[in-house]
């Protein structure tokens, strides 16, 4: 897990060197057939690249964008007025079989539908009429860390493609640079204040993550990785969500992991902070320039749009995650009960 960490910059340099010849295809099917509104399908960590994608496409593209449920294909055999829209279909390994499901029959409705996996010779990749590589690489360890940044890269790297005005394109060009020095800040953070929000991870029993905006993914993908690899209850909320009931877990004994982008959705995580610390609940906070006001903060001044922070945040979570499963006597690389590829129907 670790190894593949820090594999991450060379993947996302490799999505975003290959983009331009890979995506402008696909990216000019989807400005011809102008879909009306998109879903997007995936389970687990791919189901919170979904909910990245969720948040680019509306504000980048102005569609409408929501997260399909499958068993309305697979179980309820529902059929579903696809005609017109675009279907995102996202899976590590595409062997999911609701997953393929759905995007067969999008297809055979008439929606125009895309899959992005890692591997292009799974079943998804054959179902779809466009399929996107994530160039990730073989991923041992269970806990998918470099290929969830690599389905982000490549949602990122569509939505570029699509609207080459929307201004992400630099700020994917800087990526690998940045991940680079974040993979760096971030040891050096985890021997220093970082080390207390590992303790304190390790000894609890719960755990509780918040963060709005393109990071609410960010915060989901990372209690995910507490449960599978550390054994850890852990919930992430939007910080909109918090306040309204689970505010009330915040205590003593309960510690908090905060991503805290910079400009107004950092405002707002700042907010449900100063509630927690009222609490009596401690924080530990992973975010941009402005999160250096929290004392013991990860500060990340990154020079690019909010928009692509998660690719970067999430790193320094990951590293928490190995270190908290580390501290708790499990192996990272191969949480028991559990394999690396999930089939569910």
């Amino acid at each position: 897990m670790r190894r593949e960490i820090g594999e991450i910059p060379s993947v996302v340099e490799r999505v975003v060197a290959t983009a331009e010849i890979e995506l402008s295809d696909v990216a000019r099917a989807i400005r011809r057939d102008r879909p009306a509104w998109a879903m997007i399908a995936g389970r687990g960590t791919s189901d919170h690249a979904a909910v990245y994608a969720q948040y680019l496409v509306e504000t980048y593209l102005g569609l409408p964008t929501g997260l399909v449920k499958p068993s309305v294909t697979t179980i309820y055999e529902a059929s579903v007025a696809w005609r017109g829209g675009l279907v995102l279909a996202i899976s590590q390994s595409g062997q999911s079989p609701d997953i393929v499901a759905v995007l067969t029959a999008a297809r055979e409705a008439g929606a125009l539908t895309v899959a992005i996996t890692n591997d292009p010779a799974s079943p998804l990749a054959t179902a779809a009429e466009w399929s996107l590589d994530c160039h990730a690489g073989r991923e041992l360890a269970v806990p998918a860390t470099k290929t969830y940044v690599a389905e982000l890269a490549t949602i990122a790297s569509l939505v570029a493609s699509i609207d080459p005005t929307a201004g992400l394109t630099d700020g994917l060009a800087a990526l690998p640079a940045a991940l680079d020095e974040t993979v760096a800040r971030t040891e050096d953070w985890l021997e220093g204040r970082g080390g207390d929000a590992v303790r304190d991870l390790a000894a609890a029993d719960r755990a509780l993550l918040v963060s709005r905006g393109y990071n609410l993914a960010t915060a989901l993908e990372l209690a995910l990785k507490l449960k599978e690899t550390c054994g850890l209850f852990a919930e992430a909320y939007s910080t909109a969500d918090f306040a309204h009931g689970p505010l009330v877990l915040s205590q003593p004994g309960i510690p908090t992991l905060a991503i805290r982008p910079d400009g107004p959705m950092g405002a707002l995580v700042d907010e449900t902070l100063e509630a927690v610390t009222a609490r009596g609940g401690r924080a530990a906070v992973i975010g941009g320039a402005d999160a250096s006001a929290h004392p013991g903060a990860l500060s990340l001044p990154v020079a690019i749009p909010e928009s692509l922070t998660p690719l970067v945040y999430v790193v320094p979570g990951q590293l928490v995650v190995e270190a908290v499963a580390r501290q708790r006597g499990i192996n990272p690389d191969a949480p028991v009960g559990l394999g690396k590829v999930t089939r569910t129907r």
